[in-house]
């Protein structure tokens, strides 16, 4: 009786190691399939970047594979009063875009108010999910038109600035502010 208790405990430690080879395996198989249509989808790889072009000039640029475009020249002065030169506006802002992009956002943008450190709020350029100002991408000054600023922000997103003003992804959403759609990858199909 002691031997078969035996027995049986080696066989079953014997199908424990198949088990776990098996879940082991498939798991392996799983993750190979992500990319390719079966699997999860694997997302383009896009990072947005800043650095100081030959003219002394801060720039985002946007880099999808071995593609790399200029998305922002940081010439505005009318925010240095505020304490944000161009540098340090494009050293803010492109690390916005990048997580937006990541976090998957970057795909629809508005306007609305942000508030800062202070509690003041400030007019600015967002993304959103349902009517929420999701992640703040660039702030605004008051006197600016956010409808224009927006239309004009994502035409350079799609890779259009030259229709920045009729801008076709647009259209009011539920707050009655108008919404853009964002396609970062037309940016690298001209």
């Amino acid at each position: 009786m002691l031997q078969q208790s035996r027995f049986i405990i080696k066989v079953m430690k014997s199908y424990q190691w198949l088990l776990f080879l098996s879940l082991f395996s498939l798991n392996l198989a799983l993750m190979g399939c992500e990319g390719t249509g079966i699997g999860s989808q694997k997302r383009e790889e896009v990072a947005f970047y800043c650095e100081t072009d030959s003219n002394g000039e801060s720039v985002t640029k946007v880099k999808n594979g071995a593609k790399i475009q200029n998305f922002i020249v940081w010439r505005r002065t009318n925010f240095v009063k505020a304490g944000f030169p161009p540098q340090r506006r494009c050293e803010e802002v492109t690390p916005r875009l990048q997580k937006a992009y990541d976090n998957d956002t970057l795909k629809t943008l508005t306007w609305g108010y942000a508030e800062d450190d202070n509690l003041k709020k400030h007019k600015a350029l967002c993304t959103t999910i349902g009517k929420d100002c999701h992640t703040l991408i660039l702030t605004l000054l008051e006197s600016d038109d956010p409808d224009l600023e927006l239309k004009a922000f994502t035409a350079v997103l799609n890779g259009d600035a030259s229709q920045a003003y009729q801008n076709s992804s647009c259209a009011l959403n539920n707050s009655s502010r108008l919404s853009c759609t964002v396609d970062i990858f037309r940016l690298f199909k001209k």
